[in-house]
């Protein structure tokens, strides 16, 4: 039986999610409406929560599975993946997620990525304890990410 993805609706029952094969990741986004899940697949899925299914799967994100997924503390449509296949990608949900935003690289295969508190950076880590400190501000400002205060 595949695993299921389920939900709470301010305490009145759950709800299941449509399923994500072999999940290792999921993280909700700053307006509490969408989340993502990834697992050892290339592929990342968007649910929406309110609705209660599945969006949309973006597949072939990277080369080899996607580790972690994570959405950006402060932008609801910004978040990062990292993978076994060396890279750390940022992405944009506005821009229907084709093309990353951004790119960096590790020596080898990523296991963590997360944002700032501020999302001024984006920090990863990988097999080899090597740790990516990546300023991603200029990036996010051109993308309008941040919403005016």
């Amino acid at each position: 039986m595949p695993p299921t993805v389920t939900g709470m609706y301010s305490g009145a029952g759950s709800i299941t999610f449509d399923d994500f094969d072999q999940l290792t990741s999921v993280h909700i986004n700053s307006t509490d409406e969408l989340f993502l899940a990834s697992g050892y697949s290339k592929n990342v899925a968007l649910y929406d929560i309110n609705c209660g299914r599945r969006i949309q799967v973006f597949t072939d994100m990277h080369r080899e599975h996607i580790n972690v997924v994570k959405f950006s503390n402060h932008s609801p449509s910004i978040f990062a993946t990292s993978s076994f296949d060396q890279d750390v990608k940022l992405w944009d949900l506005r821009l229907k997620p084709i093309r990353p935003c951004y790119t960096t690289s590790s020596s080898r295969g990523n296991v963590m990525v997360c944002f700032s508190p501020d999302d001024h950076y984006l920090l990863a880590s990988a097999v080899d304890n090597e740790v990516l400190f990546e300023l991603i501000y200029c990036i996010l400002s051109g993308l309008d990410a941040f919403p005016s205060s």
